[in-house]
């Protein structure tokens, strides 16, 4: 079995109860993690993308199963698997996409929606629903307050704090530019002596948006900071050999920086997980490496950014 049939096995074993479109970028990097996947999130994204797109070779999995995924990642409907449908009589419709917008299974379960991008679920929690994507736990990153048992570093020396935000009436219509923000991740690598390959990242990345910025909606960066920083308190640890960051501290400065250089109301989300977060810790002292850090930036810039995805 290679990664993409790993990595769909285990997604499916979480969302196989799932009857909404869900956000396959955001389970390729969670899986990432999760089965220890060496390469950039987005390398297994497409390498799943795919093995759904030629579902009837996946091994392992009924005919049910592979409409249920094809439905759920919103991938068309391939000929093979096409037939197979109609070989067994199943009831299904397809939108103009040929994705799979209604079917129902021999117990007489009934899936249905309607495929757009702007409507996206993950892990049961729609995206776009400022009171439950709180609760997602999910996929992990971010930077701030630098410490190891020699070194410490405070975040005003890793960040600039004038990166002002376009501001507009509402979270829907307020931006964040991706240069802007990837100047800063490029100045905290550096900072922490990340990798030369991360750091050539990140400088091809500032070269490339200085001429071409992408701007990403406030919600959509929120959506992800909210489902990918818990799992720094997940892969924390008591003891920490090597460069590592005290979690407590690094959660904190990343909240003052966020507070500092953009707007509270179009950050309330981050905020608030970064505070929960807190809480949880209470006095435990918790660290997380560099190494691990490193991993994480490059996993949400990769959702947040086509060109930092692009950029190896």
């Amino acid at each position: 079995m290679d990664s993409s049939e790993d990595a769909i096995r285990f997604i499916y074993t979480r969302i196989k109860d799932f009857k909404n479109p869900e956000h396959l970028e955001m389970w390729a990097e969670w899986a990432k993690i999760q089965i220890g996947y060496k390469k950039p999130a987005h390398a297994l994204y497409n390498a799943i993308l795919r093995r759904l797109q030629k579902i009837e070779k996946l091994r392992g999995f009924t005919l049910k199963e592979k409409a249920h995924l094809l439905f759920t990642f919103s991938v068309p409907l391939s000929l093979a698997i096409a037939e197979e449908l109609n070989k067994e009589n199943w009831t299904y419709d397809l939108d103009e996409k040929q994705r799979i917008k209604f079917f129902t299974t021999e117990e007489g379960v009934v899936y249905k929606a309607i495929h757009t991008k702007s409507e996206k679920w993950f892990k049961g929690v729609k995206l776009n629903d400022k009171q439950n994507t709180s609760d997602i736990d999910g996929c992990g990153i971010e930077t701030a307050r630098v410490q190891d048992d020699s070194h410490q570093m405070d975040l005003h020396d890793v960040f600039d704090t004038e990166t002002i935000p376009e501001q507009n009436e509402s979270e829907n219509s307020q931006k964040i530019s991706l240069h802007q923000w990837i100047l800063q991740i490029e100045k905290f690598a550096n900072k922490l002596q990340m990798s030369e390959e991360f750091q050539t990242k990140a400088k091809k990345a500032v070269v490339v948006l200085s001429e071409t910025d992408e701007i990403v909606p406030y919600r959509d960066f929120n959506d992800i900071f909210r489902v990918c920083l818990r799992s720094i308190t997940r892969d924390s640890q008591r003891i920490e050999h090597g460069p590592s960051l005290n979690l407590q501290k690094l959660l904190m400065q990343i909240g003052d920086h966020l507070e500092k250089s953009f707007e509270y109301e179009s950050m309330r989300g981050a905020m608030e997980v970064i505070r929960e977060e807190c809480e949880k810790l209470g006095e435990e002292v918790r660290k997380i490496s560099i190494n691990t850090l490193q991993t994480k930036i490059d996993a949400m810039m990769s959702l947040l950014s086509k060109t930092w995805a692009e950029c190896v």
